[in-house]
């Protein structure tokens, strides 16, 4: 592959002609210009529209478009925002194929997840040629390119097939021939005012390209057309913190491996994050609460029953995955048998001592009592079955309590540092009435629902112990293994304003939810079970 940008002659490429296109109107952005031109010099050329129909508006509206550029536009009418799920889509891309020697389709360091499953569909359909070309083109973001096509004299056709797509006016926004217009500034051509950016990867280094892409596909089971390929929904649930939620955003956008799904809910935030959200994030499922009394074992239910995933990642608004989370979480599962419900990732915090990091990579990988709620994988089913988060605990918890269902049922959490994630809340506990009286109260609501009572009645034991004795030194040294949330529970109790009165409260509500409880108790005896002071 070039290393800078050259204009490529219409007469250096091929007469036979396909461009894959996820939506519609992503063929006109990406590469309108060049199928007027290829339509003007009266090649054969062939449009997929991978996520319209028949009957589809959008379908449509890409015909008209088509017939501005000159060209016949056909849909597959697949499902919208889950191409990566597609079974067969790289055998479909493949018939397509028959009889081509050029394909136009989305660049690999495209940011929505059907453009980056199309992508990678037509990688591998195409690693099965040895005699094609393949132009990338960018729709989210200009590819890094090494191929540049002057559509000067067809700008005015391009703008008025982009028109066609009425329907997507709001989607598109200012995404017009702009990246052409800038594209073209650095091409010191004469009369050359736009031009369409691709990037090309030809002969053996595409070939190699495709091949490696297809093999990846076939190992992790996660690509389109795999049979064993698992849908994954990350579910978010946020309050006002429309910054954060769009930084975690952005960091799943920038996964290798996409996710097929994300929801989030919006707990009724007063800042602007449901804006911010539908204005930047269209591929995102929002939902919004009617009023911000909600809790977050609620609104994360909510979210694990909107999503369709066959796994779920459980995601804090303020946690911003590293690139590779999804793709090394889920080749980590694949090695778990289906009695692994969790696999819970290592988080980095502000505030985190090197020796607490230290402590947990000596440590290695073990099954636990308990996951991180801020960066989780989970499969949705064994989450669903055994209830889901307790709504009556509201916040903090929630995990080792969902934990007990989860071992009470034969299944496990697996502690495991194959993925990173950054969480931008300071680590341990945080400081505050609510986080005292929630941590405080839900400790035991838990335990009095699952813990023999021989290890209940060591809990007053350990509280003293763990708890009122235990220094910050311990606690950083990282003496603590799986219940980070108690991390500075001392140091709360000794300076929250009125620590005392709180936690009096916190046991007026133990006492009050004791039938609630024991309707409720499943003793856990699974050897993987922990008292969470313990």
């Amino acid at each position: 592959m070039d290393g800078m940008p050259r204009l490529l002659p219409l007469d250096d490429l091929p007469h036979e002609v396909l461009a894959v296109a996820p939506h519609a109107d992503d063929e006109v952005l990406g590469c309108g210009g060049a199928l007027a031109l290829h339509a003007a010099r009266g090649d054969s050329v062939r449009v997929l529209i991978l996520t319209a129909g028949e009957g589809d508006p959008r379908l449509e509206e890409a015909r008209a478009a088509g017939a501005v550029l000159g060209v016949q536009v056909e849909g597959l009418g697949l499902q919208d925002g889950a191409l990566a799920a597609e079974l067969g889509l790289v055998e479909r891309l493949d018939a397509a194929l028959e009889g081509r020697a050029l394909l136009y389709a989305p660049a690999p360091s495209e940011t929505h997840p059907d453009h980056r499953a199309a992508s990678m569909a037509c990688a591998a359909a195409a690693a099965r040629r040895t005699d094609l070309r393949v132009l990338a083109y960018g729709v989210n973001r200009t590819p890094l390119a090494n191929r540049l096509l002057d559509v000067t004299g067809v700008a005015d056709q391009k703008e008025a097939a982009l028109a066609c797509h009425t329907s997507q006016a709001a989607a598109l926004g200012e995404r017009s021939l702009d990246a052409d217009r800038a594209a073209a500034a650095d091409v010191d051509v004469p009369g050359v005012e736009r031009v369409e950016a691709f990037v090309e990867l030809d002969g053996p280094g595409f070939g190699r390209f495709a091949r490696e892409t297809a093999a990846l596909l076939l190992r992790t089971g996660n690509g389109p057309g795999s049979a064993r390929a698992p849908r994954v929904t990350a579910v978010i649930s946020t309050w006002n913190k429309a910054g954060d939620v769009c930084a975690n955003l952005d960091g799943l956008r920038a996964q290798t491996r996409p996710f097929d799904q994300v929801v989030v809910v919006d707990n009724a935030s007063r800042d602007d994050t449901a804006e911010r959200v539908r204005a930047a994030y269209p591929e995102v499922d929002l939902v919004v609460m009617p009023h911000d009394r909600f809790g977050a074992c609620e609104t994360f239910n909510l979210g694990f029953r909107t999503a369709t995933g066959d796994l779920i990642a459980i995601l804090d608004d303020d946690v911003v995955l590293t690139p590779e989370w999804l793709e090394r979480s889920l080749e980590r599962l694949a090695q778990e048998p289906e009695s692994t419900a969790v696999i819970s990732t290592l988080i980095v915090e502000p505030e985190m001592p090197e020796a607490y990091l230290a402590a947990e990579r000596a440590r290695g990988e073990r099954y636990a009592s308990t996951f991180r709620g801020c960066a989780s994988l989970a499969r949705r089913d064994a989450v669903l079955e055994a209830g889901g988060y307790d709504e009556r605990l509201f916040i903090y918890g929630n995990e080792r309590d969902l934990t007990c269902r989860l071992l009470a049922r034969g299944q496990r959490v697996l502690q495991t540092s194959c993925a990173v994630a950054f969480h931008r809340t300071p680590f341990g506990m945080q400081m505050g009435p609510r986080s005292l009286y929630y941590h405080a109260r839900n400790a035991w609501l838990s335990m009095l629902k699952h813990a023999p009572l021989t290890d209940l009645l060591r809990m007053p034991f350990l509280v003293v112990s763990r708890v009122l004795l235990r220094g910050r030194a311990a606690e950083e040294a990282g003496e603590v293994t799986d219940a980070v949330g108690t991390i500075g529970l001392g140091r709360s109790l000794k300076e929250t304003p009125g620590a005392l009165r709180i936690v009096a409260r916190a046991a007026l509500s133990v006492l009050w939810n004791v039938p609630y409880c024991l309707r409720r108790r499943e003793v856990v005896r699974h050897p993987d079970f922990e008292l969470p002071l313990q």
